[in-house]
């Protein structure tokens, strides 16, 4: 079986690459500038080439003749920062420090010309319906001048993560480029068999290839006819109070996700409750599923909070957006459908669809910002096998 290959700057823990990988690519090399989401890469892929430092410091000479990685690749992946591209000026973008990542991944695009590349999670962009004069508008007409200059059609998806078999309401907007290439170019390398035209403008080209990508349609194979729940995807987890650790499983897996999760995986790791104050459980022990800080009595509400602090999840409901701070009961609907806790790293790892063998090292903050920056893996390996599919075959 054909392996594809990909790079994956930004990397954080590699929740991409872990899809990627599933869908059937090598991971040939991964930056990510934080030392505990690094570590935690490096060892959950321990045949990537992996550097743990900052991006503007990588020599792409040096980079590709140390671990061998060529031009050409399939993919580049990554999640850089771009809060300062809403001008559509070219000099103006280039200008702002809060863009210097956004151009290190350009620098990237440039250097080892894949085939195709993804921006993940753009300024929580919509992708349709966008207004002519909105900023979401500017920040497309941007990129799209920066990437067609240096040969790229690209074309702006959303995904819903619910859709590909994750426990989670989860929207993200995605940037997807292909190289533009000619019906020539094509037909010598074999790939078209005949030629209606030789000769193609590059709006031609762009318009043909953006229509590509959003024909495209993410190709997911799963026995879930419906989303599994977040007590599908947690009820084997053993129960915890405040504060505790346990490393064995309350039973065998219980549904087809469970055990996708487990794959066959005889430990548990990172399956450790938060070490609630007194005051924090009291206040917990009082909200029902589905409620949240509204429940309380006025004395126990605390002085700053938002509408859906302090919300207990329900069982047989989809999870919301997982965030970095599911271990704080003030940020958001993340208390145990039943324990007077809030989620463990495990249990926010089976929503966001990391298998168990999967591991997250550092401490418990750096953990909670491993699992809840990253894209579910099953999400990304849908984008993996629409690559596969749609553009790499």
């Amino acid at each position: 079986m054909k392996k594809f290959t990909s790079i994956d700057l930004f990397a954080g823990v590699g929740g991409i690459s872990l899809g990627l990988k599933n869908a059937g690519f090598e991971i040939l090399f991964a930056n990510e500038f934080d030392l505990e989401a690094g570590t935690s890469f490096q060892k959950n892929f321990p045949n990537a080439n992996v550097v743990i430092d900052d991006i503007r410091k990588i020599d792409l000479n040096k980079l590709s003749s140390q671990f061998s990685v060529k031009k050409d690749v399939d993919l580049i992946v990554g999640g850089p920062p771009c809060q300062g591209f809403s001008m559509a000026n070219r000099k103006r973008i280039e200008n702002d420090e809060r863009n210097l990542l956004f151009l290190e991944f350009v620098r990237f695009v440039n250097f080892f010309q894949p085939k195709c590349f993804l921006i993940e999670n753009v300024l929580g962009m919509k992708s349709e319906n966008v207004g002519q004069d909105s900023n979401e508008s500017k920040v497309m007409d941007s990129m799209r001048e920066y990437f067609h200059n240096l040969g790229y059609a690209i074309s702006f998806k959303t995904f819903k993560s619910e859709e590909h078999g994750v426990p989670q309401i989860r929207r993200r907007v995605i940037v997807i480029g292909t190289r533009l290439e000619s019906k020539k170019q094509q037909l010598l390398r074999g790939e078209i068999g005949n030629l209606e035209k030789t000769c193609y403008s590059k709006d031609e080209l762009v318009q043909q290839n953006e229509s590509n990508i959003q024909n495209s349609l993410f190709e997911f194979e799963t026995e879930f006819l419906s989303p599994p729940t977040v007590w599908d995807a947690i009820s084997d987890l053993p129960r915890l109070k405040a504060g505790e650790i346990k490393e064995e499983y309350l039973s065998e897996p219980q549904n087809e996700y469970q055990k996708l999760m487990r794959d066959g995986n005889p430990s548990l790791l990172n399956h450790a409750a938060t070490p609630h104050s007194p005051d924090v459980v009291k206040r917990i022990k009082l909200i029902k599923p589905g409620q949240n800080f509204q429940s309380l009595p006025e004395e126990l509400k605390t002085k700053s909070h938002h509408s859906g602090a302090w919300g207990r999840l329900e069982k047989n409901s989809l999870c919301p957006t997982i965030t970095t701070r599911f271990d704080t009961p003030s940020t958001g609907r993340v208390i145990h459908p039943i324990d007077n806790r809030t989620l463990s790293v495990r249990e926010a790892a089976r929503i966001q669809s990391f298998p168990d063998s999967f591991t997250f090292e550092g401490s418990r903050t750096s953990q909670g910002k491993q699992v809840g920056n990253s894209v579910p893996p099953l999400v990304a390996q849908s984008i993996g096998k629409m690559f596969i599919k749609d553009f790499l075959t």
